[in-house]
């Protein structure tokens, strides 16, 4: 094959995803850091999937301007964080080369990969090296340099592959981070898949599976919440099998047995590993059934009479929410902020936040989710505190893309942040005006982010064990142990001593007030002028997130 049509680049797209949706947990748990927050993987597949469903709806596929089209629109739509994004762009930059193409060379393709490298770069700000931007530089620098005389598209991408292979394990040559954490970076790693997903289809594999089993969406539990529940345990199961090539007789029995004993079954072989999905009373039963083909690799168990009974009364709350008359709270800025917990949304509310978007670490709005949010406001001017680095930039094409608004990002990282930003508030300022009232507002600020550990690792030099607390002052870890009061107090302490004056402390969703207010208690006692404000921020991951001014 020496040149790819428009379906071609469908096949291949659609399979991409496929490729980076089986092996999203993998890249997810590329975490640099560690605690919770390991979303690349997720971030670039949200991407990957809203554009399969773009490309559906291209009435033309022989048209290669449609299908680039669609592809590009689509990733963007749903990208996710900084990952979800910046993958956006470098599909941007390769569609944009070949839109208008009959037919695509080698020679295309690697003048697609060039101008993908120069969008990509363009959109970052700060670009950093041994990342997905090094992986797509460095791709198309080595494709120009050694595959230039390769006409044939099956020998082109089986080497594009193996250099894109060779470039992710150099990633932490150019980070130490990565080389602290002892792994290669995730969203390089993600790349490199996607390019394996293309390789893959031109090479013939063109059956595709883009079914995913995950845990329901709210949609569908709301479905199941109105139905009567025969069986009461979601089961999920992973199985690694001890013969990969698992005979079809030996699938077709394990699917009888799951229809004995449930129902909403999903059945998936792929490779050394059978993945199920099934309703059931007996949870245990699939387990040992599953025992005699191989060992466990990963189970999952949800009671849904529990989860019935949460999503009954979620859904009478939110009906009471819609049926309350929408009045904005200013004429002229409409406020658009991201919250991680409910605590957090309704003191957003409280500060005059129009419209809540969900979302923060492990799960980064789309795009989309912020262009909805936007229609639903009167306003012309609008103002959007993302509050979550990995959000920022999401938020920034929001004001590229929407023209009959004035769209104002303040850059808030932090939480701590929004809240202070909205302190300084006021509907009747200019742009400029706002622009400065606020990140003077937040100048002021200090933001301390309390979390856990996933695992063993290292950061900044600091030995770091599975479970520990780690205090982050800003981005820094400034503290960390098994002792959540002790290493939060001398945190605090040695701050307070710097002349800080005011404490606000929003507990998580595992936090109990009491535990926070031992904390105030004791700095209290210790710093009487010490002013002290307490919120209950139902934040995941995040036992304490506090801020001093």
């Amino acid at each position: 094959m020496t040149e790819l049509k428009a379906k071609d680049f469908y096949v291949a797209f659609k399979k991409a995803a496929e490729i980076l949706l089986v092996n999203k947990d993998e890249i997810n748990a590329l975490n640099v850091f560690p605690v919770p927050d390991g979303d690349t993987g997720s971030n670039m597949t949200s991407g990957m999937l809203e554009a399969c469903e773009w490309l559906d709806k291209v009435k033309n596929k022989d048209k290669i301007k449609d299908i680039m089209k669609n592809m590009r629109d689509g990733l963007l739509m749903g990208a996710r964080g900084n990952s979800g994004v910046i993958l956006s762009q470098i599909f941007r930059g390769f569609t944009e080369t070949l839109e208008d193409k009959e037919t695509v060379t080698t020679k295309d393709f690697i003048e697609a990969l060039k101008n993908a490298k120069d969008v990509a770069y363009h959109a970052v700000i700060k670009p950093v090296e041994g990342t997905m931007l090094t992986l797509i530089r460095k791709l198309a620098e080595r494709a120009e340099n050694e595959l230039s005389d390769i006409k044939n598209f099956e020998e082109f991408l089986d080497r594009l592959y193996e250099i894109s292979e060779e470039i992710v394990e150099e990633t932490p040559r150019y980070l130490k981070k990565l080389r602290d954490a002892n792994v290669v970076d995730a969203g390089a790693k993600g790349v490199s898949y996607i390019i394996k997903g293309f390789r893959d289809a031109i090479r013939g594999d063109t059956e595709i599976n883009l079914k995913e089993i995950e845990n329901a969406s709210p949609e569908e539990i709301r479905e199941i919440a109105y139905e009567e529940i025969k069986f009461q345990y979601c089961t999920e199961c992973v199985l690694k099998l001890k013969d990969p090539e698992i005979s079809k007789d030996d699938i077709n029995k394990i699917r009888a047995f799951l229809e004995e004993i449930g129902d909403s079954i999903v059945l998936v072989h792929q490779g050394e590993f059978l993945k199920t999905h099934v309703h059931t009373n007996r949870p245990g039963k699939v387990f040992e059934e599953f025992l005699e083909y191989g060992e466990l690799y990963k189970v999952k168990v949800d009671n849904m009479k529990v989860q019935h009974e949460h999503v009954v009364e979620s859904e009478k709350e939110e009906k009471e929410e819609k049926e309350e008359n929408y009045e904005s709270n200013n004429e002229n800025w409409g406020i658009i902020t991201v919250s991680p917990g409910e605590g957090l949304t309704k003191i957003f509310k409280s500060l005059g936040v129009d419209k809540v978007i969900h979302g923060g670490q492990t799960m980064n709005p789309s795009v989309k989710d912020f262009m909805d949010a936007i229609e639903t406001l009167p306003q012309k001017k609008i103002l959007i505190l993302p509050n979550n680095p990995n959000i920022i930039l999401t938020a920034e094409k929001i004001a590229d893309m929407v023209e009959d608004r004035e769209i104002l990002v303040i850059k808030t990282k932090y939480i701590q942040e929004g809240v202070s930003a909205l302190l300084a508030f006021d509907d009747n300022m200019s742009y400029e005006e706002l622009k400065d009232a606020i990140e003077s507002e937040i100048s002021g600020i200090l933001p301390i982010q309390v979390t856990y550990a996933i695992r063993d690792s290292e950061i900044s030099g600091e030995k770091i064990k599975k479970d520990e607390y780690l205090v982050f002052v800003g981005k820094e870890l400034a503290s960390h142990g098994f002792d959540l009061n002790e290493v939060v107090l001398k945190v605090l302490k040695e701050k307070i001593n710097d002349g800080y004056e005011i404490m606000t402390m929003f507990y998580g969703q595992d936090v109990e007030i009491k535990t926070a207010e031992l904390i105030a208690n004791e700095l209290m006692e210790e710093y009487p002028d010490l002013e002290v404000e307490i919120h209950n921020g139902g934040q995941p991951h995040y036992p304490l997130l506090i801020s001093l001014e």
